[in-house]
């Protein structure tokens, strides 16, 4: 039987994704994790920084942060985001 996340990557790379954007819960442990794991599987990382929390405290939810910035990817905040979404879908019709 295939893993969950065996599953989520064949999807991703039907689809030919080649970005992750990721939100939830642990920071510092779930996030984190897939952060690494997407990272290896040669996905561009992005962690949005007001949509992940720690329920083990704030001094572990900011070290999550930075292992991710400093590191696997991005982190910006969801404004941020869609900021930048805006930006491309300008630049692609203009």
């Amino acid at each position: 039987m295939a893993k969950r996340g065996d599953v989520l990557r064949q999807l991703l790379q039907a689809l030919g994704m080649k970005n992750v954007v990721l939100m939830g819960i642990n920071t510092n442990t779930c996030v984190l994790n897939t952060s690494f794991t997407a990272f290896n599987f040669d996905y561009r990382v992005v962690v949005l920084s007001d949509c992940v929390a720690s329920m083990y405290g704030d001094d572990l939810h900011v070290l999550g942060l930075q292992n991710v910035a400093r590191c696997l990817g991005w982190v910006v905040t969801n404004e941020q985001f869609f900021e930048k979404l805006r930006e491309d879908k300008h630049a692609i019709h203009a």
